[in-house]
């Protein structure tokens, strides 16, 4: 594993557990405890964590009004040119779906001159379209999860009753053979198993870290979706996998 991998792990156990143990994550990735001591370092260096005895704990405070279901800097390139290949699948007149995340985000900054519907259930992508004049944007009520901006529960659920969304670009956190597509929070799953019953097209926007990796809520098998926005980078095994299954996969490899 390589040490990209191993840190956002950490991360997604921090989402969720709220605190790490060296020894435990030294045991887990089977590395050293040095190692794991220098991860945690980066990690708080970022306002991550805050390390304690023995482990650390997720830094909330420092979190809060966040979008934390993506902090890694290192792939803002990637997530840009996945929202430009994005836009361009957008045709004037089309109500389309942003799932929550830094990658819709980019989509959303690259399609203030259309004449659309958004739907979203992210208070940061509703807020970038504020301005965009040819957009009508609708962002679902619902319970706010916390240290996020991302809306869930039966009330944005009932939202989505009654619609129908002609493309729906799925952010997810892992791409991996044998657990499929996968997000952070079971809250978020449930809606976008939604949008799925609503959505003439689903497209999944992934860079090329989330392969390889599972997150805590499962959205389904990765032949879900027949078409992918993704990085070159990603690993021969899923290239030869979308081309046997007849799924689509766009990445910045053609737009370079």
């Amino acid at each position: 594993m390589f040490a990209i991998e191993r840190i956002n792990k950490i991360k997604e156990i921090l989402y969720k557990d709220k605190r790490v143990d060296v020894v435990e994550l030294s045991k887990l990735f089977s590395v050293t405890e040095v190692t794991i001591r220098r991860d945690l370092d980066k990690l708080e260096k970022e306002g991550f964590l805050i390390k304690t005895y023995g482990g650390a704990v997720l830094n909330e405070e420092n979190l809060y009004g966040r979008t934390v279901v993506d902090t890694d800097d290192n792939t803002i390139e990637e997530k840009r040119m996945i929202g430009k290949i994005a836009s361009q699948m957008i045709e004037n007149g089309e109500a389309i779906f942003l799932s929550p995340g830094t990658t819709c985000l980019e989509i959303a900054k690259n399609i203030k001159n259309k004449r659309i519907t958004v739907v979203t259930n992210d208070l940061l992508i509703g807020y970038e379209l504020r301005d965009s004049a040819g957009i009508k944007v609708i962002v679902t009520g619902g319970d706010l999860i916390k240290s996020t901006s991302t809306l869930a529960g039966s009330f944005a659920i009932q939202t989505l009753k009654g619609i129908f969304i002609n493309k729906a670009f799925i952010g997810v956190k892992g791409v991996n053979f044998d657990s499929g597509y996968t997000v952070d929070s079971y809250e978020e799953a449930l809606i976008i198993q939604e949008i799925r019953k609503i959505s003439n097209e689903i497209i999944i926007v992934a860079d090329y870290t989330k392969f390889n990796r599972t997150a805590f809520a499962r959205l389904g098998e990765l032949t879900m979706a027949k078409k992918v926005i993704t990085n070159k980078q990603v690993p021969p095994k899923y290239k030869e996998f979308y081309f046997e299954n007849a799924i689509k996969m766009y990445t910045t490899f053609e737009f370079e």
